[in-house]
Parts: structure tokens; C-alpha cells; sequence
């Protein structure tokens, strides 16, 4: 069965990143993406810029995400490694989408 994923990276660092490490990760199945026999990508989007810890925008990212089809959201590993306020952000998502989410990428 195909599992159909969102990802979501840090806004600052897209500016250096157009996910070129998420995408080889995600062809190749390594990383946070080798537990899916199957998977597809419906969205690439980022945060929404860094909001001092307040979950909105974020979570308005992911519930895009998740009516184009997503059935879980990747925060990016730049993300994870760069924002203070991920692991808050994860758990909004969770409880406002009823969505799981996976911390990492690659």
C-alpha cells in the first residue's frame, strides 16, 4: 500500500536547500523514509517562517498538506536540527490534524 507523505523544512533554510538531500532520501527509501514499502510525495512546503514558537502557521502548512493527501508529515532534518521549537510544532500538528508525524528526512 502506498503511504502518501508531506514534508515540511525550515523556511530560513530554503533559501540555501531545494531538498537536496530529502529527495535522494526519499527515491532512494533511506533515511526516515525506509520503513515505507511504498510512498508518494504530495507536497513540499516549508513552516512558514520562524514564528516564536507559536504553532499557526505551521499547522495551517501541514492541514494544506494533508487535504492534498498526505496521510503523515516528515519534518525536514534541517528543521529538526535548526528550529527550537520543533518538537512543540511535531505535537501541534498531531493534536490539531489527527495526523502522524515523523521527525527527519535523511
Amino acid at each position: 500500500m502506498i503511504k502518501k507523505i508531506g514534508i515540511i523544512r525550515c523556511d530560513s533554510h530554503s533559501e540555501n536547500c531545494a531538498g537536496f538531500n530529502c529527495f535522494p532520501a526519499l527515491r532512494n527509501k533511506t533515511g526516515r523514509f525506509e520503513d515505507y514499502d511504498e510512498l508518494e510525495l504530495v507536497g513540499f512546503d516549508t513552516c512558514g517562517g520562524f514564528n516564536q514558537g507559536k504553532s499557526e502557521k505551521i499547522v495551517s502548512k501541514a492541514e494544506r498538506l494533508k487535504e492534498k493527501g498526505a496521510e503523515v508529515i516528515h519534518l525536514s532534518t534541517c528543521l529538526i536540527g535548526l528550529c527550537p521549537f520543533n518538537e512543540q510544532f511535531g505535537q501541534a500538528i498531531k493534536e490539531s490534524l489527527k495526523i502522524d508525524v515523523v521527525q527527519k528526512t535523511h
